[in-house]
C-alpha cells in the first residue's frame, strides 16, 4: 500500500470515528451531568460529598481539554480500524465465529485488563516529573464534575488510548464488544466524578459492591491524590495498600443503605432495582433546623407547622435589628405552610420582616448546608441562599466540616 492511499483511507475513516467518540462523550458525561448534577441535586442533596460547588471556569476547561482527548481518541481508534482491515487486529463480524458466550467473557476481559493497565499507569503518572507533565490538568479539577472524565493532558490521553491497540494485538474482539467497553468506560468514568455518591450500602454502612470502585473513592484521589488510583475496582488499591483509609467512613457518611437481604438472586436483582428508584425517587431530608439570611440579617428555624405536621414553618428567632424595628418579633412564625412536591418545598407564604409584606414562598436544598428560599409578588420573584448556622458556626470556630 502507498503512503498516499494509506493517508486516504485513514482521513476517510477519522471523521466517523471523531463523531462516534465525541458523541459518546457528550452524551456519557453530558447525560450525567445533566441528570445527576441538574435535575436530581435536589434529590441528591443528602449524597453530595463535597459542600462547595465547583468554581467558575471549571466545565469550560475540561471541556475544552476533552475535546483534545477525543480528537487522539478518535486517532488510535481510527487505527485499530484501519488495522483490523488489514489483519493486524481480529475485530470479526460473525458471533457465531467464537459464540456468545466468548463475546460475554471477551468483555469481562477488556473491562478487567482495563482495570490493571489504568491501575498502573496512573500510579506511575504520579511519579512527580510526570506528573507535571502529564497529568496535572486533570488534578487541577480538585471538586470533579462529570465533564472531568476525560480533561486530560495530552499524553496522559494518548496512555490511555494506548490500551486497547495493544490489548487487541492479542485478543479477538466483536463489534459489540468494543461498544460495550467503551460505553462502560465512559459512563463509569462520569459517574466516577459527578460528586454525588449513587453505590448502594448495606446494612453496616459498607459499600454493598465493595469490590467496585464508588463516587466516593475517586473523589477521594482528588481530595488525597496518593490515594484510591483504580478506575473500576478496589482489588489493587487493597493488594498494594493504596486506598484512603478513611474511604469507608466517607462512604457511609453519604451513601444510603438498602433493606433487602442479599441471599439469592432475586434478592440481588431486588437489590439493584431498589438502589436504581431510590436514586430516581430519593426524597429530600425534612427541612429542619436553623438558617442564616445572606449577611446574617436573620436567623429562622424550620419545623413542622403546629398542627400540620406534614408541612413546615419558619420561625424568627434571631436579628440583628432591635425589638420594635421590625415588624415581626423574635418567635414569630414568619414562613407557612411549605409542603414537598417531589423537588422542592413550595406552597407556601413568606413574611418580609422588614416590611409585613407577604409573598409566595418556596424552599428548595442547594447543598449540605445551604438552601434556597424564594419569594414571589406576582411574575417577579427573588431568590436568596441562606446557610445552616451550624455550617457558620464550624467556619468561625475553625472545626472540620462534618
Amino acid at each position: 500500500m502507498s503512503l498516499t492511499q494509506l493517508v486516504n483511507d485513514l482521513t476517510s475513516i477519522y471523521p466517523a470515528v471523531f463523531t462516534s467518540d465525541l458523541m459518546r462523550y457528550v452524551i456519557g458525561a453530558g447525560g450525567v451531568y445533566l441528570t445527576v448534577n441538574l435535575l436530581l441535586a435536589a434529590r441528591l442533596a443528602a449524597r453530595k460529598i463535597r459542600e462547595k460547588s465547583p468554581p467558575d471556569g471549571q466545565i469550560r476547561r475540561e471541556i475544552l481539554a476533552s475535546v483534545r482527548t477525543v480528537l487522539i481518541f478518535a486517532a488510535i481508534g481510527t487505527f485499530i480500524l484501519h488495522g483490523a482491515g488489514h489483519g493486524l487486529f481480529t475485530v470479526y463480524s460473525d458471533v457465531a465465529a467464537y459464540g456468545w458466550w466468548y463475546l460475554g467473557v471477551s468483555i469481562l476481559i477488556l473491562i478487567v485488563l482495563h482495570d490493571a493497565w489504568f491501575y498502573w499507569w496512573h500510579r506511575i503518572l504520579h511519579y512527580p516529573p510526570l506528573f507535571r507533565r502529564l497529568h496535572r490538568l486533570h488534578h487541577r479539577s480538585h471538586n470533579p464534575t462529570p465533564f472531568t472524565a476525560y480533561s486530560f493532558d495530552a499524553g496522559e490521553a494518548v496512555v490511555n488510548a494506548a490500551y486497547l491497540p495493544i490489548v487487541l494485538l492479542a485478543l479477538p474482539v466483536h463489534p459489540i464488544a468494543l461498544l460495550f467497553f467503551t460505553s462502560h468506560m465512559m459512563l463509569r468514568n462520569a459517574v466516577g466524578h459527578c460528586g454525588y455518591e449513587l453505590f448502594p450500602a448495606d446494612r453496616g454502612g459498607k459499600p454493598l459492591f465493595d469490590w467496585m470502585t464508588t463516587v466516593t473513592h475517586h473523589d477521594q484521589h482528588h481530595a488525597h491524590a496518593g490515594y484510591n488510583l483504580g478506575l473500576y475496582f478496589t482489588w489493587w488499591d487493597r493488594w498494594m495498600g493504596t486506598e484512603y483509609p478513611d474511604y469507608h467512613a466517607e462512604f457511609a457518611r453519604v451513601a444510603r443503605p438498602l433493606k433487602v437481604r442479599p441471599y439469592t438472586v432475586a434478592a440481588v436483582l431486588a437489590l439493584l432495582v431498589a438502589g436504581a428508584l431510590d436514586i430516581a425517587r430519593a426524597q429530600a431530608a425534612p427541612l429542619s433546623g436553623a438558617y442564616a439570611s445572606p449577611g446574617i440579617g436573620i436567623v429562622v428555624r424550620f419545623e413542622p407547622c403546629s398542627g400540620a405536621v406534614a408541612t413546615t414553618c419558619g420561625r424568627l428567632v434571631w436579628t440583628w435589628e432591635k425589638a420594635g424595628s421590625l415588624k415581626a418579633r423574635r418567635g414569630d412564625v414568619i414562613i407557612r405552610g411549605l409542603q414537598w412536591d417531589g423537588k422542592a418545598w413550595s406552597g407556601g407564604t413568606l413574611v418580609n420582616p422588614q416590611d409585613g409584606r407577604t409573598y409566595r414562598g418556596s424552599v428548595r436544598q442547594s447543598g449540605r448546608h445551604t438552601i434556597l428560599l424564594k419569594g414571589c409578588a406576582g411574575p417577579f420573584c427573588k431568590t436568596q441562599t441562606w446557610r445552616s448556622t451550624a455550617s457558620i458556626v464550624r467556619d468561625l470556630s475553625g472545626l472540620p466540616k462534618k
